[in-house]
């Protein structure tokens, strides 16, 4: 493309530009210039209102620090616990264990999920086991409350006098089974080897040894025994 040249020295194709499309041009520049001639008054106006709107902010927490420390919270305390908090929770080792948790919830969340089913297996097998018993002539309701009937009986026996005055007897003393069971060893041997005895054997049996001792136990026991008798 070739110009020519004016005599002010312009090219003639700019001469020949729409006047109407210039005043646009310039318009637009005006409308953007308007545009940003009012943001930066915004951005003024912001700036002017800083200082106010920092000094509220402050008013603000420092009010809210009052009324927290006359509530009795420490807020400085407890920015430090739960700083204290954060790091402890954001320790590997936590983290860690709270992982391992995280997958022992999802095991406990599974087995809750099949606990339904395992009560259900479990009522089952009961079922069966109830049916089997009552198939062998068992009647095990009855048999239940009989036990239960027993338990109580047992219980109304263990709590009666009767029983208190024979746990303070001494009859169930260790040395005092001990001597009872020692005469029924006795009895029982005695039993197995009987022999006749005479006068003469009833003389001869006062110069053994264990039978001086079976004497003088029956004769200390007597003894005792009177005194424990009423008058």
């Amino acid at each position: 493309m070739t110009y020519t040249q004016t005599n002010d020295g312009m090219p003639a194709e700019v001469h020949s530009l729409d006047a109407g499309h210039i005043a646009e041009l310039l318009n637009q520049m005006m409308e953007r210039m308007d545009r940003l001639e009012q943001h930066l008054m915004k951005v003024n106006t912001l700036a002017d209102e800083a200082p106010a709107l920092l000094a509220m902010a402050t008013d603000t927490v420092d009010g809210l620090y009052r009324d927290a420390a006359n509530a009795g919270v420490d807020i400085d305390e407890r920015l430090k616990v739960g700083l204290h908090a954060l790091e402890r929770l954001t320790d590997p080792a936590t983290l860690r264990a709270l992982a391992g948790l995280s997958e022992q919830l999802v095991t406990l969340e599974q087995l809750a999920r099949q606990a339904p089913g395992f009560a259900a297996m479990t009522v089952d097998m009961i079922d069966e086991l109830y049916a089997a018993i009552s198939k062998q002539g068992v009647d095990l309701e009855g048999t239940v409350r009989q036990g239960l009937l027993a338990l109580r009986n047992l219980l109304t026996l263990m709590q009666s006098e009767e029983v208190k005055a024979l746990m303070s007897s001494g009859v169930l003393d260790p040395k005092t089974l001990q001597v009872m069971g020692a005469a029924a060893h006795a009895l029982v041997s005695a039993q197995r080897e009987p022999r006749r005895a005479g006068p003469m054997s009833l003389l001869g049996a006062l110069f053994n040894r264990d039978v001086q001792r079976s004497l003088g136990f029956a004769l200390n026991f007597a003894e005792r025994f009177g005194q424990k008798l009423p008058g």
